[in-house]
């Protein structure tokens, strides 16, 4: 959408996959994690409320298409899915892949630690991996 703009701390801490309709799906940079964002591309979009009906069902059938990828590429014991956080306004999903033994595990991942960034090298090469594993979501 024209007048959608990325909030800088997401864009700032994350990495872009690709498109799916009004969706970005964005891989975030910490290497504790395999974290996923998915950002509906619309202007003045901070609460679920604020999408349309069609727009809801889009990010959540999206959503759950994503997170049960993902559960399978990393064989995760469970797979987190909110809209928590206060810190950046505008609407964004988290899909993280949980697993028994994580630095935060089994508490939430907020507010547990420091993000680790991923060194050059690996954030390319999981990026890659990522974007393969939702290639068919992407066409």
């Amino acid at each position: 959408m024209s007048d959608f703009h990325l909030n800088p701390l997401i864009e700032a801490t994350s990495f872009s996959l690709g498109q799916i309709d009004s969706l970005d799906v964005r891989l975030v940079n910490d290497s504790r994690y395999l974290w996923l964002l998915v950002i509906p591309q619309i202007a003045d979009v901070i609460e679920w409320h604020d999408l349309s009906s069609d727009q809801r069902h889009h990010l959540i059938d999206t959503s759950s298409e994503i997170a049960a990828i993902v559960s399978h590429h990393t064989k995760a014991d469970k797979m987190n899915i909110a809209t928590i956080g206060n810190i950046v306004p505008e609407m964004h999903l988290h899909i993280i892949a949980r697993h028994e033994g994580d630095a935060a595990w089994p508490n939430p991942i907020w507010g547990n630690g420091t993000a680790v960034a991923m060194d050059d090298a690996t954030a390319q090469q999981k990026q890659q991996e990522v974007k393969g594993w939702l290639a068919s979501l992407f066409e």
